[in-house]
């Protein structure tokens, strides 16, 4: 199955009506971020989980997945990468940062799970440094290097690119999206993978944000679900399936880490 071009003016994504209405109701269902905390558990054989917003979201959209998480023992942790607005390649080296970081604090790497363009990130991270990750989950994430989204969010990006351009500090730039910066991070996503690094792509047909197809990695295991792109943080079944991936990891701490391992590459 072929993949759309690089984003620009004329290759807007057309979602269906339906998918339209599935994003309309995950929208409403937000109000679920609003809920009582759940302490962080004691260190176990549980993976450690390093959470990673979508575009313009921030840490607190994945908050019904990092209390699902932690209510079956998994200790969970912001990306600081803030609302996820910026150049790419300084949200992936912020990413880098906290991982290795939490890998310290952990005594072990750690898994990931990315949502839309913070499984992107995500993805850059493990690849830069896959010795900080011990699995990757991205959820209805652009990973193959190509970008096609629907056109109302084209609009919000060439609003922020006008913002940009009259010099507001933080801002994507449209080189971040379409120029020279944009053609150098594809080339890193479509790079070989490192096997070392267990890798989840979920993606819906129900997307209306994106482009479904720009989830398909073949480095990934591909999961589909019916859900819509912005519930993948708050359903129920797709909290199953990171769960289940995550399960995979469960193991001691390790006392020792390599510092910039180098790492195998899955065939593509």
């Amino acid at each position: 199955m072929g993949l759309p071009p690089a984003l620009d003016a004329t290759t807007d994504f057309l979602p269906s009506a339906e998918a339209r209405r599935l994003e309309t109701r995950a929208y409403l269902s937000l109000v679920r971020l609003v809920g009582r905390p759940v302490g962080q558990p004691a260190a176990s054989e549980r993976a450690p989980v390093v959470l990673v917003p979508g575009f313009i979201s921030g840490d607190v959209s994945l908050a019904v997945l990092a209390r699902h998480l932690r209510r079956h023992g998994h200790r969970t942790f912001g990306s600081r990468v803030g609302a996820n607005l910026g150049c790419t390649d300084a949200m992936v080296e912020r990413l880098v940062v906290r991982l290795g970081e939490l890998a310290d604090l952990e005594g072990r790497p750690v898994a990931v799970v990315g949502h839309s363009r913070g499984g992107m990130i995500a993805k850059l991270a493990a690849t830069r440094r896959p010795d900080l990750v011990a699995g990757l989950v991205v959820l209805s994430a652009p990973v193959t290097g190509t970008l096609s989204v629907a056109a109302h969010v084209r609009r919000q990006l060439e609003l922020l690119f006008r913002l940009e351009e009259r010099g507001i500090p933080g801002i994507i730039g449209q080189d971040c999206v379409t120029g020279d910066c944009a053609a150098r991070i594809a080339g890193e996503l479509t790079a070989p993978f490192p096997t070392t690094v267990a890798y989840t792509s979920v993606y819906s047909q129900s997307d209306a944000i994106i482009d479904w197809r720009t989830c398909l990695d073949p480095a990934a295991e591909l999961v589909e679900m019916p859900t819509s792109h912005t519930a993948m943080g708050t359903d129920p079944r797709v909290h199953a399936v990171i769960a289940q991936r995550l399960a995979a990891l469960c193991g001691p701490a390790a006392t020792t880490r390599g510092a910039g391992a180098a790492s195998s590459t899955r065939s593509r």
